[in-house]
């Protein structure tokens, strides 16, 4: 049976990394010959050329991807089986890393992750990161993520999608604007400037299903991924925008605005999508569902 040799893995995934022989040593603290050999030795093992060069630049060949992409996952088992040993020692820190896909309202994502911080109190450290919905999907695939937060579910039969909630949408505007056109919504808010969310988003899809059904044009000031800014510019009178009906009394309370009107029959679902239900901090997680 032949052996994977993992130092050579790693001294590889360190080149891809860094972007090259020299910035891999002086990463690993080692000699750039040291570097290279490492490499030679791992491609003479595999029989594959791993990078062809380019220049001056170093690029992974077709082989090379097929086995970076390996050596990810790889190392991502091994940091979540890290953090899972460490999250079951007594009197030790649960670290628990946290994809967060950036549609998403903070919020949600606060309120969603209330019952594990309660749950775990001091003993918990979160490792959060904001990305799209696919890359972050990939990343908790190789195990670099514990489970990532998204308004939509993973698509095949290898992750899992738990549904943490669904809440209807309610249309915010700053004072003056709300005062307009709240009277005889939805009917009013033909012609209304609109803050909408990105057209791949859940919601976005949501509205323009409402926005059909009751023959509603809307002034598209603006298209916002960031759910921050969405509100930011809600609260400064650019347009009217919509957020989960669930967060209605903490949006009115920090920006300042009234619901215009309310839409239970649109849906906005939160997910949590894992690898493993075994980390500590994902239990907790789900154990309110």
């Amino acid at each position: 049976m032949a052996w994977l040799n993992y130092h050579h893995l790693q001294y590889f995934t360190a080149i891809v990394e860094a972007g090259g022989l020299a910035a891999a040593a002086k990463r690993l603290g080692v000699s750039h010959p040291t570097v290279s050999e490492q490499l030679r030795k791992l491609e003479e093992q595999l029989g594959l050329r791993l990078f062809e060069r380019r220049g001056r630049r170093l690029e992974l060949t077709e082989n090379g991807r097929v086995v970076y992409g390996f050596a990810e996952q790889i190392f991502g088992m091994g940091a979540a089986l890290l953090d899972a040993v460490e999250g079951r020692r007594e009197g030790r820190t649960v670290v628990c890393r946290v994809g967060i896909d950036g549609v998403l309202p903070k919020l949600v994502v606060r309120r969603a992750l209330v019952p594990m911080l309660d749950a775990l109190g001091d003993a918990l450290r979160l490792r959060c990161v904001e990305d799209q919905h696919d890359a972050l999907v990939a990343r908790v695939h190789a195990r670099q993520l514990d489970f990532v937060l998204s308004d939509l579910p993973a698509g095949g039969r290898v992750l899992r999608s738990h549904q943490l909630g669904t809440s209807g949408l309610s249309f915010f505007a700053a004072p003056a604007l709300a005062e307009r056109i709240r009277r005889g919504f939805p009917k009013r808010l033909d012609e209304a400037p609109f803050l909408l969310p990105m057209p791949s988003t859940r919601v976005r899809r949501e509205l323009e299903r409402f926005f059909g059904l009751h023959r509603i044009t809307p002034r598209v000031v603006a298209e916002v991924e960031d759910s921050g800014l969405l509100k930011a510019l809600g609260e400064d009178g650019r347009g009217v925008f919509v957020m989960p009906t669930s967060v209605e009394r903490e949006v009115r309370r920090q920006y300042g605005v009234r619901v215009v009107g309310r839409a239970p029959e649109l849906e906005a679902r939160l997910f949590a999508i894992t690898a493993s239900d075994e980390h500590p901090a994902v239990r907790a997680l789900l154990a309110g569902i």
